[in-house]
């Protein structure tokens, strides 16, 4: 790469100049020219050489000095510049009562934090008591904000920030006892009507409609005893969600309930509606005729999979090179991503078991065994002869064991005997009450209304570039 010499333009060839400015050139075959006042060298080797030689090196350590005193300068510039912009931008930050924001930087300590705004020994460990109960000191992380407030030098205020929602804030009391309570913004729920057509995948037709893809897991949860995301979805499937948005200050900061859905594709129309009976407080989702959605089974133990083997007495096993029944199905998934209790049941092994890596296997009623092999670990707080419920989190997909890439094997037994998970007989929840059918249906009816007016955006068409390409 060639190097850009003093007085010399590095640019592209042919670029004019800037105004002002003339070309650099370099002589060829020629004498330099002489500057004015400039002696001429006597010959190679004679009294201007040496001359010119001194006169270069005195030249190079005048501008060495020269260009470390402008850095120095430069670099206090800078500095003192970057000073004034940062007490600008923090006089600009406080708030009208005093409150000044600060965040947590790398290598922080609460205690040390404390010292740094002026309090002593006993006034750092009195004001780390009382944030105490809702505040561990040992674990504050880089990133996260606090806010302090000063009045005549001294700390009045600390507020620890929990989360958009939450604050811990402390204050000096009239005994000068420093005083903690919880803080809560006030949030707002909105209703927003999402409807949208598959194009891709779920995840970008949902974003495509305008909202967050966040809103993809809670209709993956709806429609799981139904339809299989990775297997049943199709290009052409239409959606329309009406959904609660959570929203802090006019900005989105959650999803709240789905109070309607809809999904139709492959496997037909799927219809549902969520309900809370009065009195009970039993809630849940059922279709327009007040059945039960959920099922004994899910369709699926995980939210993102893809099957990468099915249920084959016959399969050759891909690591041991010989048929061995795969006496399952495997879903292959990304390390990490959670796995469900594919119904309710207890626990009754938890470990590490051979050519199964880490293994759940649960019992459920009517004689039925699920086993979830391969696990790169377990769900915190559960332990063997506990009772979970359907869509429990128990543990998440690895490689463990004889695997070659992360992936679920999910297993079932019917009377100690492994049987295809698609042959289990799949059974409704129980629906609303007949006493309240009526009520249900009186509550639905806007929303279903709501649900028929939605429009689909029509289908995409391919571009001319697009049919060319194929």
């Amino acid at each position: 790469m060639l190097a850009c010499a003093v007085l010399t333009a590095c640019g592209d060839a042919g670029e004019d100049a800037p105004a002002g400015v003339e070309p650099a050139s370099i002589e060829a075959e020629g004498d330099a020219p002489q500057l004015p006042g400039q002696r001429a060298p006597e010959g190679p080797g004679g009294p201007g050489d040496d001359e010119l030689a001194q006169a270069l090196d005195e030249l190079d350590d005048a501008l060495d000095g020269a260009g470390a005193q402008a850095d120095e300068v430069d670099e206090a510039d800078e500095a003192d510049e970057a000073d004034a912009l940062a007490e600008e931008d923090a006089e600009e930050l406080v708030s009208e009562d005093g409150w000044r924001p600060r965040e947590i930087k790398p290598g922080d300590r609460l205690a040390v934090i404390l010292r740094e705004e002026g309090l002593d020994r006993a006034e750092v460990q009195a004001l780390v008591t009382a944030l105490s109960p809702q505040l561990d000191p040992t674990r504050i992380q880089p990133g996260q904000r606090y806010r302090t407030r000063t009045i005549d030098g001294a700390l009045q205020g600390f507020e620890y920030s929990l989360g958009r929602e939450r604050s811990l804030r402390a204050t000096r009391g009239e005994d000068g006892a420093w005083e903690a309570e919880e803080l809560t913004r006030e949030t707002e729920t909105v209703i927003r009507e999402v409807a949208g057509r598959v194009e891709r995948s779920l995840s970008a037709a949902v974003t495509a409609s305008g909202e967050r893809s966040s809103l993809v897991p809670l209709l993956v949860d709806l429609f799981a005893y139904d339809i299989n995301f990775y297997t049943d979805t199709r290009k052409g499937d239409t959606f329309k969600v009406i959904v609660e948005r959570v929203e802090l200050d006019g900005e989105f900061l959650r999803y709240g309930r789905v109070l309607a859905a809809e999904y139709v594709g492959l496997g037909g129309a799927h219809r549902m509606f969520y309900w809370k009976a009065p009195g009970t407080g039993a809630e849940g989702y059922f279709d327009e005729d007040g059945r039960g959605v959920a099922k004994t089974f899910l369709k699926s133990p995980l939210k993102f999979t893809r099957i990468s083997s099915q249920f084959n007495p016959k399969r050759m096993h891909p690591v041991l090179h010989r048929v061995k029944g795969h006496m399952g199905t495997d879903y292959a998934a990304p390390e990490g991503a959670p796995v469900w209790a594919a119904a309710d049941g207890t626990i009754t092994f938890r470990g590490r078991r051979g050519g199964a890596g880490n293994m759940v296997i649960m019992r459920h009623e009517g004689g039925l065994t699920t086993l979830y092999m391969h696990l790169s670990k377990f769900a915190r707080g559960q332990k063997v002869g506990q009772r979970v419920k359907q869509k429990t989190v128990i543990g998440y997909v690895g490689s463990t064991g004889l695997a070659t890439g992360p992936h679920l094997h999910f297993g079932v037994r019917k009377g100690g005997r492994y049987v295809d998970p698609r042959s289990i007989d799949n059974h409704r929840a129980s629906g609303v009450g007949a006493k309240h059918r009526g009520r249900y249906k009186q509550r639905i009816a806007p929303l279903r209304r709501q649900l028929e007016a939605l429009a689909i955006p029509p289908a995409a068409t391919e571009s001319v570039s697009d049919k060319v390409s194929k």
